[in-house]
């Protein structure tokens, strides 16, 4: 029984470590949680101090806590200053809504401003973002508190008191070693792995792999890859390992692709064929991917995975296997052996290699301006295109076409938000912005229409679950403020640890919340949370209505885009891996290129969501094959760069010569336009991939040489393009 419990919260931690790789949500919202509790504790003392109400307090709480978590800078000296200017927009925005408040009609043109605004200068990047959402904030909780001029001042010290507790809290998170959040990476990168070995290790009774949960393990594999690189982008690593920055990179992506190789060679291992060897060398691959062994450890199981590699020949299924887990027994190793002492103090440096610019204003990508964007501003100075042919309105509609996403998308939130404003009040004049922050929110962190309808339906289904929650909840609890107050402090932390799962569960716990706080003011009635699920309805209709009529930008569209980049990069993986296969010895990096082609990668999935909910079967079947065609790629690409960075490391004079070379130099070539085939289907284009390797193709016949002809890079390079080709031919259905 103890055994068995130990085993069940083995299992739940390493999932808690897989789902949230280097604690980076837990820790983002622990962060946000204690800046709100630090800020109610100083407003509360400031404000019963100062005789203000306790609706003060709260205005500057919340502005704490959405400081803390909006602030998404890349360099902890440019998230503490964004943090720090947040307090300008916010005051402004609170005395503007003040001040305005008294005029009545005035203050809701004010608010469809102030929210144009925040939309508007999302194209500076994450510091645009993070001004934009602050002013917004400010704006609509003066609006819910009824702020006045005459509390202008004592507002804007709850602002300054709140921003302050932020920089406090974000301070302290910032000081933690850069070393241990990557020991924290390095322990989900294990983990990680390990969850790929068990969902496709072969049992004794035979049981198949299930496809479905092999492709989800390797997604989390990759996606925790990805984020080890984005540490690398951001610290120095040899100020924290005995290795560079690169030498890291290039043993991650190791012990990823070995991983993923030995997913593929287990995939359809016969039980049968599980000999003592095999068992020794898996038992070996678990120890590597246990977080703490020993040096001594460490050795012994390398000796294990070497004697066993030594111990195979040939090309038979078992051997494979056994090569491919020794394989990763001495990636993850390389992995251990240089993170192993990476939570030692570093030595002072800096964390951006490169000065900042002044304020950081760079035009830069954001998670809310697709990366493939103009870098230009809107070009109200470019010719008129031929009027004669498109008609007398054509410029307009070609200036249109040119907008930027983020002005596109604040000429979409104006429009929407004067909707909702009207519609809002015609359901409540008291609680209209309920509306309007419906309609503003859907379109945050989307940019097309399928986004906004996922996020308005989210909403829509969290905030109706939120208030029967609520109402249970404020049922059961009654009026006890210990209670309530630990209870918004739970959902606080509920809802930013779960808002990148799914925008739905943070919308619930922000709905249960408002309940206890209503309760806690001692204003709690079930016909106010009526209204908010009316109120909320008329936003996300109106946000749905504005995405799909005003400027829209089709979902089908950016994910044929999407497509088109990652085919590219694909492409130039398949030219610079053979390049490098036969011409060995280059020394090239294969990494970097290999990592755009996994970012595009995650790029294309998170932009395909929409439409693998469509309303269609076909449609979303069409996209899940799609998804998984381009994930069989990415695999495929990971062997062939592996294939060239092999050769680039090898002797001269071992690349492949004669008719060796041509061949491969050839099935290259066709790969390369059998990927461009599959563009072609994705395009709508054609409805028929073109076919699969011949029997005579270069490639085929490299297949069926001897292997002792063929240098280990080049038989992996062959392998790989066999399976890209097959990969690619999977695809039917055109998006």
């Amino acid at each position: 029984m103890e055994v068995s419990l130990r085993a069940s919260a083995n299992r739940a931690a390493r999932f808690l470590v897989v789902s949230d790789p280097g604690a980076l949500r837990l820790r983002s919202a622990s962060q946000t949680t204690l800046t709100l509790v630090l800020a109610l504790l100083v407003l509360t003392v400031t404000t019963r101090a100062l005789g203000q109400p306790i609706t003060v307090a709260m205005l500057g709480s919340v502005v704490a806590m959405f400081s803390s978590f909006v602030v998404k800078d890349r360099t902890a000296h440019a998230r503490l200053l964004t943090t720090a200017m947040i307090t300008l927009p916010a005051i402004a925005a609170v005395t503007l809504a003040a001040v305005l408040t008294q005029y009545g009609v005035i203050a809701d043109v004010g608010f469809v401003a102030v929210l144009f605004t925040a939309v508007y200068v999302r194209r500076f990047g994450p510091r645009g973002f993070a001004l934009g959402m602050a002013s917004f904030i400010a704006y609509f909780f003066s609006l819910f508190l009824r702020a006045t001029p005459s509390q202008i001042p004592v507002l804007a010290l709850a602002i300054a008191l709140g921003v302050a507790s932020s920089l406090v809290v974000r301070f302290a998170f910032q000081h933690e070693w850069a070393g241990a959040e990557l020991s924290r990476l390095t322990k989900s990168l294990r983990a990680s792995s390990l969850a790929v070995v068990e969902a496709v290790t072969p049992n004794p009774a035979g049981t198949v792999p299930d496809p479905e949960g092999m492709r989800h393990v390797l997604e989390r594999l990759a996606n925790t890859a990805l984020m080890i690189e984005d540490w690398l982008d951001r610290n120095v690593a040899s100020a924290h390992l005995s290795v560079t920055g690169n030498d890291l990179s290039r043993r991650v992506f190791d012990a990823q692709q070995a991983t993923e190789q030995l997913a593929f060679a287990l995939r359809a291992f016969d039980p049968a064929n599980w000999t003592p060897t095999v068992g020794e060398v898996m038992a070996a691959v678990r120890g590597a991917l246990r977080n703490h062994p020993t040096e001594d450890e460490l050795r012994a199981l390398r000796r294990t995975a070497m004697a066993a590699d030594a111990s195979t020949s040939g090309s038979d299924q078992t051997t494979i296997a056994i090569r491919s887990a020794a394989r990763v027994v001495r990636a993850h190793i390389a992995v251990h052996r240089v993170t192993a002492h990476a939570l030692t103090p570093p030595e002072p440096t800096t964390h951006r290699i490169g000065k900042l610019p002044a304020l950081g204003w760079t035009r830069e990508p954001t998670p809310e301006t697709p990366v493939g964007d103009a870098p230009d501003t809107d070009r109200a100075d470019a010719p008129p295109p031929d009027t004669d042919r498109r008609g007398r309105w054509s410029w307009v509609i070609d200036a249109l076409a040119r907008l930027r996403p983020s002005t596109r998308a604040a000429i979409q939130v104006a429009i929407a938000t004067s909707v909702a404003t009207v519609l809002g009040e015609l359901v409540s004049p008291n609680r209209w912005y309920w509306a309007v922050l419906s309609a503003f929110v859907v379109f945050t962190g989307t940019s097309t229409r399928g986004e906004i309808l996922t996020r308005a339906g989210h909403r829509i289904v969290g905030t109706v679950a939120g208030v029967f929650a609520g109402v249970v909840l404020a049922a059961l609890v009654g009026h006890r403020p210990p209670v309530q107050l630990a209870l918004i402090v739970v959902c606080v932390f509920c809802a930013f640890y779960l808002v990148t799962i799914a925008n739905g569960l943070l919308v619930f716990f922000v709905t249960v919340l408002l309940a206890m706080l209503y309760g806690l003011l001692g204003t709690f009635s079930v016909a106010v949370l009526e209204l908010r699920i009316a109120e909320t309805c008329v936003g996300a209709a109106v946000g749905i209505g504005a995405a799909y009529f005003i400027l829209p930008i089709r979902t089908r569209e950016t994910v044929r885009e999407k497509v088109d980049s990652y085919l590219d990069t694909l492409d130039e993986v398949i030219s610079e891996s053979i390049d490098s296969v036969l011409e060995p010895g280059s020394g090239v990096d294969l990494v970097p290129v290999s990592r755009r082609l996994d970012t595009a990668l995650q790029e294309l999935q998170t932009s395909a969501k929409p439409l693998g909910m469509g309303p269609t079967s076909r449609a979303r079947r069409g996209t899940a094959r799609l998804v998984r065609v381009l994930e069989a790629c990415d695999r495929a690409a990971h062997a062939l760069a592996r294939a060239g960075m092999l050769a680039a490391n090898a002797e001269h004079d071992s690349g492949p010569t004669g008719d060796l070379a041509e061949g491969l130099r050839r099935g290259a070539q066709e790969v390369r336009a059998a990927v461009d085939s599959l563009r072609s289907v994705v395009r709508g284009d054609t409805d028929v991939y073109d076919g699969v390797l011949a029997d005579d193709s270069p490639v085929v016949e490299l297949m069926n040489r001897d292997p002792e002809q063929l240098s280990t890079a080049t038989r992996v390079a062959v392998r790989a393009l066999d399976r890209l080709d097959h990969a690619a031919a999977l695809t039917r259905v055109p998006v």
